[in-house]
């Protein structure tokens, strides 16, 4: 997750078909700005222990950005679907949980909640609601849990609404920078050049 990188930004972009690059638009009490949201698939086994990737750590640290550090710095994090069956061994490492499955919008807080309580190591947890928003539950530094609704989520140049896990890990990065959730205003999906 990068506050420095501006479209298009083939660098920061990965190699594979399957990863995911998403252009945000975020507004705060006090600023505005984008970001990127690179979402790099987990090898496989057979690549994490196979010719193609040797390293005594379990997966890939992915390579810095290649900008001069800013204000925002740049946050590499692990978000994890909590209702993925083949990934329930990662939700404990996770450090964003999202939810894709959209739930009315009080349902969608009870379930932000149950999942910061169930899992003490996540910071930041996104599940969409009905009407097209994204409810994120935050982790303070101090324990406590701040929600941010996303009641009005701004839409962009496309009708589809920002995925639950790029809303968490614009709200991770941003928490992890030091940033109140609650001064997060918008977030609007930008269009690549």
């Amino acid at each position: 997750m990068c506050f420095s990188a501006q479209p298009p930004c083939a660098v920061l972009r990965g190699d594979g078909p399957a990863d995911r690059v998403s252009f945000v638009g975020w507004r705060s009490d006090a600023a505005d700005g984008s970001a990127l949201v690179r979402s790099d698939p987990l090898p496989s086994p057979a690549e994490r222990y196979g010719h193609r990737y040797r390293s005594p750590y379990p997966y890939p640290y992915p390579a810095p950005c290649p900008h001069a550090d800013g204000p925002l710095g740049c946050d590499v994090h692990l978000w994890v679907d909590a209702d993925s069956p083949e990934r329930t061994g990662l939700v404990e490492h996770a450090d964003v949980l999202v939810s894709r499955v959209p739930l009315p919008l009080a349902s969608a807080q009870r379930r932000v909640r149950g999942l910061l309580l169930g899992h003490p190591g996540c910071r930041a947890v996104a599940v969409p609601d009905t009407a097209s928003t994204c409810v994120v539950g935050v982790r303070e530094r101090t324990g406590a849990v701040s929600f941010v609704s996303f009641a009005r989520l701004a839409r962009g140049g496309c009708d589809a609404p920002l995925p639950a896990h790029v809303v968490g890990s614009v709200v991770h990065a941003w928490a992890v920078n030091g940033g109140s959730p609650r001064a997060l205003r918008s977030l609007v999906p930008m269009p690549r050049s």
